[in-house]
């Protein structure tokens, strides 16, 4: 099973590859101790990821998503962001980019689907007890996420600019949030 995440992060074995790095199966603490603007993600808990999965090295482009969807080169830099082939799809609904997966099993004859939460944090800590996988604070080079609104100042998302995590995967903090295949809900 390969896994997808931004619209999702996937692959395709086309002319334009997505490359796949591989996530080992293990376990680790999910959430925080839910103080601060995290309390959602309380309680932090043990979660096993029983068996080894595929998910893409960086976020779907604007180029892969439009192969499956050419319309969408119209929203490129709508609030001024994302205008370039390497940057990560936005603005593509939660149904968008499961039609997006459905789409890719059939193109290449395997099963693609956007990762749980779950995966999705195991992978992005890749292995490490930190808030982030390299530190609790994050680094200045990460900080591409526009949080003032009101004083818009385009950034450019190229993906894979930043260092990538110890498992080898692109701009898992500080891009572009990416979907995830179950909907957000509280810990339970």
């Amino acid at each position: 099973m390969m896994l997808l995440a931004s619209c999702c992060m996937a692959v395709v074995t086309s002319a334009q590859s997505i490359p796949m790095v591989e996530i080992p199966s293990g376990s680790f603490y999910m959430g925080s101790s839910g103080l601060g603007i995290n309390f959602d993600e309380a309680p932090m808990h043990r979660v096993h990821i029983s068996r080894p999965f595929l998910m893409s090295q960086t976020e779907i482009t604007n180029a892969q998503y439009e192969e499956f969807c050419p319309e969408h080169k119209a929203l490129r830099g709508k609030y001024g962001f994302s205008t370039d082939d390497d940057e990560p799809v936005v603005l593509v609904s939660h149904d968008e980019a499961m039609a997006y997966c459905r789409w890719l099993s059939v193109k290449e004859g395997k099963t693609y689907r956007l990762p749980t939460e779950a995966e999705w944090e195991y992978a992005c800590r890749a292995g490490t007890l930190w808030k982030f996988y390299m530190d609790d604070k994050l680094p200045a080079v990460y900080h591409r996420n526009q949080e003032i609104v009101s004083d818009l100042v385009p950034v450019k998302l190229n993906v894979a600019t930043t260092p990538a995590n110890p498992w080898g995967l692109y701009d898992m903090c500080g891009n572009v949030e990416e979907w995830c295949l179950d909907w957000y809900g509280p810990y339970v």
